[in-house]
């Protein structure tokens, strides 16, 4: 099983669903007159859009008095508007971190002076305002909402909105999260599993989908002992989460303990036995274990072509002891190649049992076709290696026996989804080693090639 592959539309209705508002972004920066010239000084500046000497004057207000909470205020507001001025999406951060530093001593400086002011509460509501704003920009790049003009790098745009987003609240989870989906979609696992882990951390009980985003990053970097821990730890906390177990029945065929895996998978069947597709994943990790050994013992078969062929020109003790070597080859590829035999068997039968739960299934028709088609290559590498003639024959007539087979599952598959052409490639080749070449050239027509 490999991690999930995303879903761009249910990303699109999820990422709405995170946040279905729009905030204002009308920014109130004067009430009545002031009696401090250098804050009026700062006011005019920030309706000039001359944040700088608004900066200027609003700091030096503060240096004459560190308690004058407006002076933070409208350093805040000078801030905020340089931020949302740069066109440069992703260079606002540092304006952001100095509004919200001031709006924070504003905040706490109206609090300690009991101030109830348009100030004291604008104050208060500006940095929502302002993620929010960055929050919502993010959503629509990530959506790529129609509304907004065509953009070269949607999801750069998007995370750099995001980011903006938390950098004015550290502590919001909904922009968080959405950033760790966005980073993933747009390839950079590694910022994707750092926000995950971050997101897990801050929040009180993570939901399962955050369990399972971090395992599969982790599967995706190969950092399968990692993935173990955190998909058990999930597992604890969802015990009936279903994607979780079958990434955990991933990790362990990953980190080779394939008994493990298996008994995960047969867990989840003994919880619901008519599930098909808990059946299709038992079959399927059981089948990847029987290829590793088909793998191995093809191998050895052509280790043992190799020796057959020295053979012919050695004799006295090199050649009992490449006689040796080839015996024990054959001994090892008997024994492995029961093994794979009763694995591949109850694949099989696993299989076979989705298509009685689920007939319409050519996805399960097609990996039954495929079964069947290496089961013959096996065969062939079988009868390759054979020196008796009459022996290779009938190898060779078993072989095509299991073609036969794979080709009428695969023909089932295109009958079900016939514009599918990798079912027809298949086929194409399942017909030209048996010989079939009308229906080999037609196949290849379907197939594209």
């Amino acid at each position: 099983m490999k991690p999930t592959t995303i879903n761009f539309t249910d990303m699109k209705k999820n990422l709405f669903k995170l946040l279905s508002f729009l905030v204002l972004s009308t920014l109130i920066i004067s009430c009545g007159e002031k009696t401090n010239p250098l804050i009026k000084k700062g006011q005019d500046g920030i309706k000039a859009q001359d944040y700088d000497a608004a900066i200027s004057s609003l700091n030096q207000a503060i240096l004459e008095d560190s308690t004058n909470a407006d002076a933070y205020y409208y350093r805040g507001v000078a801030y905020a508007e340089m931020a949302e001025a740069n066109s440069n999406v992703s260079a606002r951060k540092d304006s952001y971190i100095k509004m919200r530093e001031s709006l924070e001593m504003a905040n706490k400086l109206y609090l300690a002076q009991g101030v109830k002011s348009l100030q004291s509460v604008e104050s208060e509501l500006l940095m929502n305002r302002k993620w929010g704003k960055e929050h919502n920009q993010g959503v629509q790049y990530a959506t790529q909402d129609a509304s907004l003009s065509t953009v070269d790098e949607p999801f750069e745009l998007a995370e750099d909105h995001f980011e903006n987003a938390i950098t004015i609240n550290p502590d919001s989870l909904i922009s968080l999260e959405v950033l760790a989906d966005v980073y993933r979609i747009n390839n950079k696992p590694e910022k994707s599993l750092q926000a995950f882990k971050e997101l897990k951390k801050k929040s009180d009980r993570s939901e399962a989908y955050v369990y399972d985003r971090i395992g599969a990053l982790y599967l995706l970097e190969e950092r399968y002992d990692e993935a173990k821990d955190i998909l058990m730890e999930g597992i604890e906390m969802y015990p009936d989460s279903v994607f979780l177990v079958q990434k955990l029945a991933d990790t362990y065929m990953n980190l080779g303990n394939n008994q493990e895996s298996i008994k995960v998978i047969e867990s989840l069947i003994e919880r619901d036995p008519q599930n098909p597709q808990y059946h299709l994943v038992l079959g399927t990790q059981v089948y990847i274990m029987a290829s590793k050994i088909d793998d191995k013992v093809s191998a050895e078969y052509d280790k043992i072509f190799e020796l057959e062929r020295e053979l012919r020109n050695l004799n006295g003790a090199e050649k009992r002891a490449t006689e040796k070597k080839i015996a024990d080859s054959r001994k090892e590829i008997a024994q492995e190649s029961t093994r794979s035999d009763e694995l591949t068997e109850r694949a099989i039968n696993e299989l076979k049992l989705v298509i009685e739960l689920r007939p319409e299934d050519a996805t399960t028709f097609n990996s039954l076709g495929i079964i069947y088609q290496n089961r013959a290559s096996s065969l062939f590498d079988k009868r390759n290696a054979t020196t008796d003639n009459d022996e290779a024959a009938r190898i060779d007539t078993e072989a095509k026996e299991k073609l036969r087979t794979a080709m009428g599952y695969y023909e089932k598959a295109t009958e079900l989804e016939p514009e599918n052409q990798e079912y027809w490639k298949s086929l194409f080749q399942v017909y030209t080693l048996l010989g079939m070449n009308d229906k080999a050239e037609a196949a290849m027509e379907k197939a594209g090639m």
